[in-house]
């Protein structure tokens, strides 16, 4: 499994699901789910790897920032639901905001932020296909990388995500 093959699924499982809101577009964890169950058991590890990977690279404070201020409040957990959906957002949209934030402005309001369920699509895949439990060894930080603002501060600087996704 390589990051082309990682993205291509993502794509795919986007375009398995109906978009036109953020509640059908939380079907995507299952379609992702369902196109994981057909690969070998060692490609759904590296998918999982991959993903990993991937959410840990997220961990930032201006991302953090960011989902506070769409999701109008971000817990810890929250913010792992957050990186999740913004994987499942695709490649470009991620680059986009580990970039910059604020390209997020430019989606649609009905955008699914928030998906816990890609995190776990890989594990339930490869756990139906192996019964065995899959153990994803990823280095993880303790704090996010970056400064964390005073949220007056960040609020000021994310105003833009504000008035695109305001109060929900």
């Amino acid at each position: 499994m390589d990051e082309a093959w990682f993205w291509a699924l993502i794509d795919a499982s986007r375009r398995g699901c109906d978009h036109r809101s953020a509640d059908e577009a939380r079907g995507q964890p299952a379609v992702l789910e369902r196109l994981l169950r057909a690969l070998t058991p060692e490609d759904v590890a590296g998918f999982a790897h991959i993903f990993e990977t991937l959410h840990a690279r997220a961990y930032r404070w201006d991302l953090w920032h960011a989902a506070y201020v769409i999701e109008g409040g971000c817990s810890d957990d929250g913010f792992t639901d957050f990186r999740s959906g913004l994987i499942g957002l695709g490649r470009e949209v991620f680059e986009n905001a580990l970039r910059d934030p604020l390209t997020l402005a430019r989606l649609s309001g009905d955008s699914a932020f928030s998906q816990e369920g890609m995190r776990y699509a890989a594990r339930r895949a490869y756990e139906r296909i192996t019964g065995r439990r899959l153990a994803v060894d990823v280095a993880r930080a303790i704090e996010p990388a970056g400064e964390q603002l005073d949220e007056e501060v960040f609020l000021r600087k994310y105003a833009e995500l504000e008035r695109r996704f305001g109060p929900r």
